[in-house]
């Protein structure tokens, strides 16, 4: 789905959950697959002088219909769940035929952390908590691929933003530390 931009902002990346989120779907969906299909073809094909195999195969095609539909749309849900990162804002985008979408402005960003446990760490994952002034104070980010590289450029956006937005910010803070000593000369 096109993001859209406001005025002067630009892309900056589009980040998505880790393929790792699949593992999960993808062992539930070969269970739910392989089980059903094998326990159909326990029965046998004669039962009471009746020939089932007709509706074997029925219950074997809808079994296979339901199992890949569930899982294309969980595959669906992932691929549509993005943070981008903008210029201005850190957009969170979800849903496949409803779509969520939640802007976090840069210039609101208070705090950010990054949590690697090890079992993240394993698949070059991790979470970005970002925490923000406003309504919800803390939006979490998980399993982002490479989540150190996406921390980086959130801080190097958000100082973007701010020489951007406050231009003289910087020199009045430069000229305020020069201003204060650097060390007292002390007594005696």
């Amino acid at each position: 789905m096109a993001l859209h931009l406001l005025s002067g902002e630009s892309l900056v990346t589009t980040e998505r959950q880790h393929v790792a989120v699949l593992v999960p779907v993808t062992l539930v969906a070969v269970i739910c697959l392989g089980l059903p299909l094998i326990l159909i073809q326990l029965v046998p094909d004669q039962v009471s002088s009746t020939n089932v195999s007709g509706a074997k195969a029925i219950a074997d095609a809808v079994v296979a219909v339901v199992v890949v539909a569930w899982y294309l749309l969980r595959v669906l849900r992932w691929r549509f769940h993005t943070y981008t990162l903008t210029t201005h804002r850190i957009v969170l985008s979800s849903g496949v035929i409803s779509r969520v979408t939640e802007s976090i402005s840069l210039d609101r960003i208070q705090d950010t952390l990054v949590r690697r446990p090890l079992a993240d760490r394993l698949i070059g994952a991790g979470s970005l908590e970002i925490q923000s002034a406003g309504r919800d104070g803390t939006e979490v980010l998980r399993l982002v691929p490479k989540p150190d590289r996406f921390y980086t450029q959130i801080l190097q956006a958000i100082e973007n933003y701010r020489v951007i937005a406050y231009p003289g910010a910087a020199e009045q803070e430069g000229r305020a530390t020069s201003r204060t000593p650097q060390g007292s000369a002390g007594g005696v």
